[in-house]
């Protein structure tokens, strides 16, 4: 499904076209057919409020489109941005770890992605933290406390029985799964996209969840004991 967001960044971009925006303009002619879609794709209800943007979005975007057009379309969207939001939110968070949510829940609602996503891994990085520091006595961050922790050699956190060669690979493919997410995706804005959209925080917020949940599976079988408060 096209996503709003790239949507506006698309409407934005046409103010820098020199010319005037016409359909005849192919980057416009693109613009406007996606536009279409993403509105019926939307179309999740028939209300008043809904028909009069639907019909304001078509109407506005086809033929020729002035500045002061294109700037009524960018608040038409970024409106039914906010109504989309509200309606998909609503289950969202019933999905994920409840630690995912404490830390990143108000950031994301908030429309702040890349700082619910950083919240989110730090969180991960952070119990993880507590556990080895509990048991280990060391002092470990990263990919080294994910290694350290997970390795199929000594490790700390055990996800099922390492007497068979499928429970070694188990372990030793959540090892990476952890050192990569906490590498790769632990602060996004480190990286060179500073901006994440609302689709891409929701897949890093999922595997956040997934491997606090592994997290929970491994204390258990492995019988630990967790200090929440330290």
């Amino acid at each position: 499904m096209i996503e709003v967001d790239t949507l506006i960044s698309r409407l934005k971009a046409l103010y820098n076209v020199k010319e005037t925006i016409r359909f005849n303009l192919p980057v416009y002619e693109e613009f406007h057919n996606d536009l279409l879609s993403f509105i019926y794709e939307n179309h999740f209800e028939m209300t008043p409020e809904w028909q009069k943007i639907s019909e304001n979005l078509v109407y506005k975007s086809s033929q020729y489109m002035t500045r002061s057009e294109a700037d009524e379309i960018l608040i038409q969207l970024d409106f039914l941005k906010r109504r989309i939001l509200s309606r998909q939110n609503e289950g969202f968070w019933s999905y994920l770890h409840p630690m995912i949510y404490n830390v990143s829940g108000n950031k994301f609602n908030q429309g702040f992605y890349s700082d619910a996503v950083e919240s989110a891994l730090k969180e991960v990085n952070s119990r993880i933290k507590r556990i080895y520091r509990r048991y280990r006595g060391e002092e470990k961050d990263g990919q080294d406390l994910m290694r350290k922790t997970f390795s199929s050699s000594n490790p700390l956190l055990i996800f099922e029985g390492l007497d068979t060669e499928s429970g070694k690979n188990v372990q030793e493919g959540y090892m990476q799964i952890f050192a990569g997410a906490i590498q790769g995706i632990r602060n996004p804005k480190a990286h060179e996209n500073t901006h994440i959209s609302r689709e891409d925080a929701i897949k890093r917020l999922i595997l956040a969840s997934l491997l606090m949940e592994k997290v929970d599976e491994a204390i258990r079988y492995t019988r630990l004991s967790e200090d929440l408060n330290s």
